[in-house]
């Protein structure tokens, strides 16, 4: 579905009443921060293990699968609970303490200070604009909105992106990073600022960090196949998990696409992003605690959206207040029932999307 930017009303008034309404209060978010921090404390400790075992034990098989499948698990939470956190501002009150917390990012391979240009803005302040909004656009490899052009390979784009999304964190570490510096930008999309050289530096550093521990100490101890194969293994089922949670929320049937010239700020932010997000759900079943545990909170978007700058960990006190806050009016959340219906949501927008256009 398309938002036309002629339909969109004015909602200021009820735009305040539902960020009043879901606001946390300041004892509320201490709590949060204070669990989000014991939880970046246990991820360091799942990582640290995994990696330990992966690299510095002698073992079978089974113990190096279970190590890899750890730190799979860790490498995810820590970008979407303390990379993203940290780069969205909401880790911590410290200004200092959030990049340091976003620098993990780096770590990974990418880099956070072309990340919060690339999500912050354009995604997060152009949510679903088509032309604007970079994760969406994922030319020519796939059509994800019916405004983008089609081509024949697309038809089979429900089966290959699945593939394709798992090399996210190596696309990162090895291609788009580069390209978006020599192209001062990313889509067409100038930075607001160049880069200046301790920007540099810090890219440049952190790719070089991410290298010396993801693969020259692992080297010292193990054949280089045996290192490749991991590497790439871990890196793809990385990358599988963050583009599969980011997509969901945004790219189904179940939410709408905006044209350049919808409004979307102001007075029209909450409309928006309650037209263009959706939560994959919420219960109080082990399996969606983990899943939501995993996400850092990216189960609910939507609450993501509308306030990004507060901690993960308040997302399911905020989540029932924005529904109560919603009740009476146009626009509701927008939610699946978990997380396989907005898996199989998404796999069937996919396909939809392939179809050659009439």
């Amino acid at each position: 579905m398309v938002i036309a930017g002629s339909t969109v009303q004015a909602t200021s008034a009820r735009d305040h009443d539902i960020a009043v309404a879901m606001r946390p209060t300041e004892a509320e978010l201490v709590r949060a921060r204070r669990r989000l921090h014991r939880k970046a404390v246990l991820i360091a400790a799942l990582v640290g293990v995994s990696y330990w075992g992966l690299v510095f034990t002698t073992h079978s098989v089974v113990v190096t699968v279970l190590a890899a499948v750890g730190l799979v698990i860790g490498l995810t939470a820590t970008a979407t609970s303390v990379f993203h956190d940290g780069n969205h501002g909401s880790f911590s009150t410290s200004r200092l303490v959030n990049r340091v917390a976003g620098y993990t990012g780096d770590l990974m391979g990418a880099s956070s200070w072309i990340w919060k240009f690339k999500h912050n803005r354009l995604h997060h302040g152009n949510t679903n604009v088509v032309g604007t909004d970079m994760d969406i656009e994922q030319a020519p490899f796939a059509r994800l909105t019916p405004q983008q052009a089609w081509r024949p390979w697309h038809r089979y784009q429900h089966v290959y992106m699945w593939l394709l999304y798992g090399f996210l964190t190596l696309q990162w570490f090895l291609i788009s990073d580069f390209v978006d510096l020599a192209q001062r930008g990313i889509g067409g999309h100038r930075f607001p600022r160049q880069p200046r050289p301790r920007d540099v530096i810090a890219i440049a550093a952190g790719k070089l960090l991410h290298l010396t521990w993801a693969v020259a100490i692992p080297l010292m101890f193990h054949a280089w196949w045996v290192v490749l194969v991991v590497y790439v293994s871990v890196s793809w089922s990385v990358g599988l998990l963050l583009a599969t949670t980011f997509q969901l929320a945004h790219c189904t049937a179940l939410v709408e696409f905006a044209e350049h010239d919808a409004p979307r700020r102001g007075e029209h932010f909450v409309d928006h992003q309650l037209r263009t997000t959706a939560d994959i759900g919420r219960g109080p079943s082990v399996g969606s605690g983990a899943v939501h545990w995993m996400m850092g909170g990216l189960d609910r978007q939507v609450e993501h959206h509308l306030a990004p700058r507060l901690p993960h960990t308040v997302y399911p006190l905020v989540a029932t207040r924005l529904d109560r806050a919603c009740a009476d009016g146009p626009e509701r959340v927008r939610r699946y029932g978990g997380l396989m219906p907005a898996v199989r949501a998404h796999g069937s927008w996919l396909r939809a999307m392939g179809r050659r256009p009439v």
